[in-house]
């Protein structure tokens, strides 16, 4: 096999994964009238503060105009997002270890991400793929 025929087979394996396989700026949607974003991708870097603030970025940001076609204003920071310690602490340790584990595992999440803060979309919950 000749490298232009093995980078074909790569692509064609890669392609199997659905949206899975590679990751996309975060999309927004409606659900039962009510906006929401959804990111799938790695966890290009987890960050927390003293204050309680965990910021997930993104490795590829929004489109400034997707959180406003879903009706969600006050957006100003599309590259991360951010979960405040104070809203729910426990939820909060477990999103964190769940981020940590997925960056140091090379694995992909989905989080989803309703409502703001300070700028940021507020991730509510997150899936963690193989």
């Amino acid at each position: 096999m000749n490298i232009r025929q093995s980078l074909i087979a790569i692509t064609a394996v890669a392609s199997l994964g659905g949206s899975i396989a590679s990751a996309a700026a975060p999309t927004c949607q409606t659900y039962n009238g009510l906006g929401y974003c959804q990111y799938t991708g790695k966890v290009y870097q987890a960050y927390i503060n003293s204050g309680g603030a965990i910021l997930l970025y993104f490795d590829t940001p929004m489109a400034a105009d997707a959180p406003s076609s879903v009706g969600i204003s006050g957006v100003s920071v599309y590259g991360a997002a951010i979960f405040n310690m104070s809203d729910n602490p426990d939820y909060g340790k477990a999103l964190y270890a769940s981020l940590l584990a997925a960056q140091a595992r090379g694995s992909q999440v989905s989080v989803q991400l309703w409502g703001t803060h300070a700028g940021y979309m507020k991730m509510d919950r997150i899936w963690v793929y193989e």
